[in-house]
This record gives structure tokens, sequence and C-alpha cells, in this order.
């Protein structure tokens, strides 16, 4: 039986995904499932995710929505995941070969853990191999993201898998007119409550692209004004330090 769904966002990045679908296909174990939710691409995804299905080299599940943004679209994964853990995977990043088997491997240690959310690691950059920011704090197996950020001076960008059932908890809201909301709204409230168990090996890799939202902050902000204010709500609500 499958434990992992690996969740992929895409709007309009059939340019890139072929990469993350080529990492998927290299796994050393193929023991998941690819959940692809189109926010409503109007390039060609729809048409080459259907001919990976029909090259059938690993289980792919696709589900198109109207565009109504990247929060909307984990929305529906973590609605429609069936598995006990859910790896969120953004479509201009990939995989190494040997991630869905440690992972596999690591999720049995935690899955009856009551306290422990999921596991988080760090975001690596292909060209040179290095951490986007810095590596995980050493001497540490548990932490939650709240501690990684604001005890522990962690920063960058990370790996995050977590078990579906707390995800199912804790939904983005639903702005009308707006499109974005950042991941924090729903990972501090995740982080408030539990920790996650930290991996150190090189399993997810990705850089910014021009067209991301980390390229285009500002225009994000502006164009999301109710969904940054929930941002920078979340992060007073649940901080944990006095700063």
């Amino acid at each position: 039986m499958k434990k992992i769904t690996v969740f992929t966002p895409t709007y309009n990045r059939v340019y890139i995904l072929g990469k993350a679908y080529e990492s998927l296909v290299n796994q050393t174990n193929k023991n998941f499932i690819w959940l692809i939710i189109d926010d409503g691409s109007t390039d060609n995804t729809e048409e080459i995710v259907k001919k990976w299905q029909k090259e059938n080299k690993i289980e792919i599940n696709y589900i198109k929505q109207e565009n109504q943004g990247k929060h909307i679209a984990h929305n529906t994964a973590v609605i429609n995941c069936n598995t006990e853990f859910l790896l969120i995977l953004d479509s201009d990043d990939f995989l190494s070969e040997n991630a869905i088997q440690i992972l596999d491997e690591e999720v049995e240690k935690i899955k009856n853990n009551e306290k422990v959310s999921g596991i988080i690691g760090n975001r690596w950059i292909p060209k040179n191999n290095k951490v986007i920011g810095t590596e995980m704090p050493k001497g540490i197996e548990y932490a939650s993201g709240l501690e990684l950020y604001q005890k522990l001076g962690f920063k960058g960008d990370t790996l995050r898998l977590y078990k579906t059932k707390i995800l199912k908890e804790v939904l983005f809201p639903k702005i009308e007119g707006e499109k974005f909301i950042y991941e924090n709204v729903v990972f501090d409230v995740i982080d408030s409550k539990y920790k996650m168990m930290i991996n150190r090996d090189k399993l997810y890799y990705g850089e910014y692209l021009e067209d991301g939202y980390t390229s285009n902050a500002k225009k994000v902000k502006e164009n999301n004004p109710i969904g940054y204010a929930c941002s920078l709500n979340s992060g007073i609500k649940y901080s944990i330090t006095i700063r």
C-alpha cells in the first residue's frame, strides 16, 4: 500500500514540469502517487500530463480546477489525498533519485508519534549542490518550523512532508478577488501544535524562476493585500519570541 502522495500545484508550467516528472520516474522506490493540481493552466499542461499517464511509469492523479491560486490548489490536494502522508513538490523543483526511498523509511519513525506532524529538510540548489539559506541545525532531531526560524537561526526554503490527517485539519481561507496567501498561514498553525523530524539528506532540489512568487514578491503583496495581512497576523499570533 502506498504511503506517500507527492503533490505538485501548477499553472502554465508545462515548460518546466517535465523535470519533476523525470525525477519521479527515476525514483528507486515508486511506492507513491503523484497528484498534480492544475490551477487553470491555459498552456498544454493537460495534454502532456495525459500523455504521461498513458506511459504508466508512475501512478499519476490529475485534477484541473478553475484558476484560484496555489493555496486553493493546496486545499484541493489535501481534500483529495488518500495516502497517510503528503509531500509538497513545487512545479519547478525535483527530487533526488533516492528521495522517496528515504522518506518511505523515515515516515515509519513518526507515523505513530502524535507529537510530530511530518518531516522537514533543506531545499538544495542543483547547480552547486548547496542549500538555499542555511543548513538544518546540528544536534537536533525534532523541531517545529517556528522554532527553526525564530530560535535556531534557520533561513531558507524547505522540503515539507506532512501527515495528511493533520493537513486536513487546517485549510487555507478563500478570499474573494485574491489568488495568493503565504504558506505560513497554515504552517504556523500546525507548527504551534507539533514538531517535525529533521532530515539532512539531499532530497529536494530547486531554484527561483523569473515567473515564480519569490521573484515577484512585491507585486504579489500588492495584488493580495488581505492574504498578505493574514500572513502578517499569523506571524504575530503564533510567534514564540518577543520580537
